[in-house]
């Protein structure tokens, strides 16, 4: 007799796209903590619930699975920056300094929600640090596929707000700092915590570092050569 004869459901195998994105974010949790040469596909595959062949089936193995997880960050990113850069080039004609500054606050406000609200991302931001510290071929996936084209353009919202060159080093150095006011909490985060006795950084806190980040956009303007070095 059948097991379908008895009765007895017969377990069904997950989805092929479902087991994928569960290797997916086992390796992202694992190869942020440990990095790529302590994980093993073994310890991956647990992880998953998975069957320690289907990362060759998916990704060919280990290397190939580490720049999965490489594309997902850098898509999952991008789809939060990419509407906010794409609203903005549609709009006609050249933007004033002030709509180049709405622009720009409307990025880092969406970066903090994604890198620092959403306690999903703390594997993004390990994985993400170990590929600044040790770049691989996976740092190219996460700069071509979101990083650069998001400082990039920053940049130009710099250079329209301050009037300088475009992409002038002191334009790619500001749109850096920025970007820097966001990720500082969420890499230091146990910093920020007990400095500011907060428990956690939730809507309340996210609010809060909103208005910061506000603040900081609005002090942006064009810089006096008269205040610069050397001035008397």
């Amino acid at each position: 007799m059948t097991k379908a004869q008895a009765g007895v459901r017969p377990v069904q195998r997950a989805p092929a796209r479902e087991t994928r994105q569960k290797l997916i974010s086992a390796a992202l949790d694992l190869f942020g903590r440990l990095g790529f040469e302590a994980t093993s596909t073994r310890a991956i595959a647990d992880a998953a619930g998975a069957n320690i062949g289907s990362i060759k089936y998916h990704f060919g193995g280990k290397e190939g699975l580490y720049a999965a997880v490489a594309e997902y960050i850098a898509e999952e990113i991008s789809g939060t920056i990419q509407p906010i850069i794409a609203e903005a080039r549609a709009r006609p004609g050249e933007p004033t300094p002030d709509a180049a500054r709405e622009v720009l606050i409307a990025l880092l406000l969406g970066f903090n929600h994604l890198m620092v609200a959403n306690p999903e991302t703390e594997g993004w931001a390990r994985f993400i640090m170990r590929e600044q510290m040790a770049p691989s071929t996976a740092f190219d996936i996460l700069y071509e596929g979101a990083m650069g084209r998001a400082h990039g353009f920053m940049t130009e919202l710099v250079a329209k707000i301050t009037g300088d060159p475009p992409n002038s080093p002191a334009a790619r150095l500001t749109a850096f700092a920025m970007i820097g006011q966001v990720l500082v909490f969420r890499v230091a985060r146990a910093a920020v915590l007990r400095r500011m006795g907060w428990k956690t950084i939730g809507r309340t806190e996210e609010v809060q570092i909103k208005d910061v980040l506000g603040r900081s956009v609005a002090r942006l303007g064009p810089v006096s050569t008269a205040s610069g070095p050397g001035a008397d």
